[in-house]
């Protein structure tokens, strides 16, 4: 099969872009039993390896399992080819992981061997940008005969060809690239040999976003080609003489094993300190899932990044995981009620708000019915709870890019196509192996704000928690149909008379501890506890489009952050654009702020706002509306909005809808007793009846969310 059609047929989608979430559900180990591999939490960890990463054009990067992240997976989809890095090299004759061919592309031809770590021998490629692309370049002939496209860029101010040199090759299974200015002819016998003349010595590290469960190598930035908007803001990068790094382990929607991903980057960092010396400064630059690898690597490998540039940033996606499968729970009802009602007050999109907390539309285009009306809950998120939770559900496409490999794809048959099982080291699994799962809504008490400012009745506060239910056990999980069960119901527990019948509320569930403990221990949880590096949380204001990446997510950290006390918080800056077009400027914006401050080390709150180190908001056009430390007053407090509070609002969760704090971050809420909650203000001025106090009892028998009380998941002093 040639290269260009594996790459055309290869899945994006299959990491389906949710930006910080991800898909799958699964029995777990007895509930509150911690899971097999808890105690590879970060404090029983080894430090990241630094071996042999001192090599060059010719010689592999290290790329075996390690003790830091664990086994490797298998199986594992080598895309060296799609990379346009040519086949992975031969590692054994044991039939472990990919098929190699004799005929590169062409699985018909003889097998010579087989690639567990997908290694490839580093080499050097040479590209030229043309206005909106990188072409390939070819230095011998083209710096004396260049091409007609061929743009120049200056240098010292004289202009001079751009054409960059980019080093790929593979670390860590996954397939890496740096890329500089060269545009000159050079010699590329060592690393010193070469002309570095137009770094400006400052690195950034690129990072790509997404959700995927694993199972393959994905594609190196550069020479597999740049995202479309990648295209528009690397290019820049690299005039003005940054060196750009990236690795396929630094994209989520790869794998979201953060460990893994954390110990790649400080690998291919390392690579890149002993191949061209250390660089002034480091800035990590990436949208969705690269913001969150921001916040989560420089919590757990500080030094890694000198500063940071997260774009449409969620603190991590573990979290976002929590009232994310909520949203199909409540579509679902709401589906309910609008089939067995026509006059449901449901029918008014708009109200849906009111129990999601996230944006709803009565005029949105819903991608289900194609008719008006939707909601974040449906457009941004609806496969997001079958990719994270559904053991059975994986894109068919990636099975077709497997076979185009020469896989036997009975390989594939029994792997949980979840993201718990992607982080399986870390999990653990069971007998079956399932890797246990944390997401937990007992006591949850949905739509209670509604409740209490009289949004809703009381009725039918209890009607949604009584019929909400929860997910099924892994084992009992079906095929997604997405044609006939769109937010994947045959995989909940639900009851169909939980509506009228009292007694037959839908089940909840109970997370798993252990499951919880890890992913704090693991350091895939942001806690706020620790970031020591100036980040300017770039976004753009996408509230009316319903797009997952919902402006809630930059106070989310801000309030880990300050939960933690000190002064921590005030190292990160929150900006907001009008709209995606406007981002462009803004990053160019925070790289030239960010030089000052990594230069000049602005110590007092009146410097860094000097420098532009603040809190602001654009509007059309880029037109800034306001700067200074107030303007985002009134989100994270009860005092009088902003300005840009004002301008662009911030929306909720079902989670905090249902009590829980800007944070995000409870996995399992303590519960109290429902006669302490009918008491002490839970329901605000609700007064309810007799039979509907009985009815409130059978939803919730263990008792309700008591959301002052610390998350019973996290791990003790993490």
């Amino acid at each position: 099969m040639r290269i260009r059609s594996l790459a055309t047929a290869w899945p994006l989608a299959l990491s389906a872009l949710l930006a910080a979430c991800g898909g799958g559900s699964s029995p777990p180990a007895a509930s509150g039993a911690p899971s097999t591999l808890e105690a590879r939490g970060r404090g029983h960890q080894p430090q990241v390896s630094l071996e042999g990463l001192k090599f060059w054009v010719g010689e592999q990067g290290p790329s075996g399992p390690t003790a830091y992240s664990g086994p490797q997976q298998q199986p594992f989809i080598c895309r060296t080819l799609e990379s346009n890095l040519g086949q992975p090299e031969v590692d054994n004759q044991d039939g472990i992981g990919q098929p190699v061919f004799e005929i590169p592309g062409n699985i018909n031809s003889r097998v010579v061997g087989y690639s567990s770590q997908c290694s490839v021998k580093t080499q050097l490629a040479y590209f030229y940008w043309n206005g909106s692309d990188f072409k390939r370049f070819d230095p011998a002939t083209q710096f004396t005969s260049p091409p007609a496209d061929l743009k120049m860029t200056s240098v010292g101010g004289v202009a001079r060809p751009f054409v960059i040199r980019v080093e790929a090759g593979t670390i860590n299974r996954f397939a890496y690239a740096v890329a500089m200015l060269a545009p000159q002819p050079e010699t590329t016998a060592t690393p010193q040999d070469l002309d570095n003349t137009a770094w400006n010595r400052k690195l950034v590290y690129y990072m790509r976003g997404g959700v995927g469960i694993g199972h393959q190598q994905g594609t190196a930035m550069f020479t597999g080609g740049l995202w479309s908007e990648e295209k528009v803001i690397v290019p820049a990068l690299l005039a003005q003489g940054y060196a750009v790094a990236a690795s396929s382990g630094n994209e989520t929607g790869v794998h979201y094993n953060l460990q893994l991903g954390g110990e790649t980057a400080v690998k291919v960092k390392e690579h890149f300190v002993q191949t061209y010396g250390a660089p002034k400064y480091t800035v990590s630059l990436g949208g969705s899932g690269g913001a969150v690898q921001q916040y989560v690597y420089s919590q757990n490998h500080p030094g890694l990044f000198d500063a940071g540039i997260p774009i449409q940033s969620y603190p991590d996606m573990i979290t976002q995981a929590i009232y994310v499968a909520d949203c199909n729970l409540l579509e679902q009802y709401f589906l309910d009620d609008v089939r067995a009602n026509p006059a449901s007050p449901w029918t008014t999109w708009s109200r849906r708000s009111l129990i999601e907390g996230l944006a709803t539309s009565d005029t949105e285009i819903n991608p289900l019915t194609r008719t008006p009306g939707s909601s974040e809950c449906i457009k941004g998120w609806g496969s997001a709870a079958p990719l994270v939770l559904n053991p059975m559900f994986t894109d068919p496409r990636f099975f077709q890019v497997a076979a185009g490999y020469g896989w036997n794809l009975a390989a594939f048959a029994s792997v949980k196509w979840t993201h718990w099982n992607d982080l399986a080291n870390i999990y653990g699994t069971d007998a079956q192996g399932y890797a246990p799962i944390p997401w937990d809504n007992v006591g949850v008490q949905y739509g209670l704000a509604a409740l209490r400012s009289g949004a809703i009745a009381a009725d039918e506060f209890l009607r949604i928690n009584a019929c909400a239910g929860s997910w099924k056990e892994q084992p009992d999980f079906v095929q997604w149909d997405t044609r006939n069960d769109p937010f994947d119901a045959r995989n909940m527990r639900r009851s169909a008379t939980c509506r009228t019948d009292m007694h037959a509320p839908a089940p909840r569930r109970s997370g798993d501890i252990g499951a919880m403990r890890a992913a704090y221990s693991s350091g895939h949880v942001f806690t706020g506890k620790t970031l020591d590096i100036p980040m300017i949380d770039l976004r753009p204001y996408l509230e009316a489009k319903l797009d997952m990446h919902n402006s809630r997510q930059s106070f989310s950290v801000r309030a880990r952050l300050q939960a933690n006390g000190g002064h921590a918080w005030k190292r990160q800056v929150v900006w907001f654009a009008d709209t995606p077009q406007d981002l462009p400027a803004r990053v160019n914006e925070a790289f030239a702020v960010l030089d000052k401050y990594l230069s000049d080390a602005p110590k007092t709150d009146a410097q860094r706002a000097a420098i532009g180190f603040v809190d602001q908001c654009f509007g059309a056009g880029g037109a800034r509306i306001a700067a200074g430390d107030d303007v985002w007053a009134g989100v994270l407090d009860d005092g009088a909005k902003g300005a840009c509070a004002q301008a662009y609002p911030i929306l909720s969760s079902p989670r905090m809808v249902a009590g829980d704090s800007f944070r995000g971050d409870m996995f399992k809420c303590a519960l109290k007793p429902l006669p302490a909650a009918l008491h002490d203000g839970t329901y605000g001025t609700t007064a309810f009846t007799e039979a509907q106090k009985a009815w409130l009892a059978k939803i919730f028998p263990e008792g309700v969310c008591d959301y002052r009380r610390p998350d019973e998941g996290r791990a003790p002093g993490v």
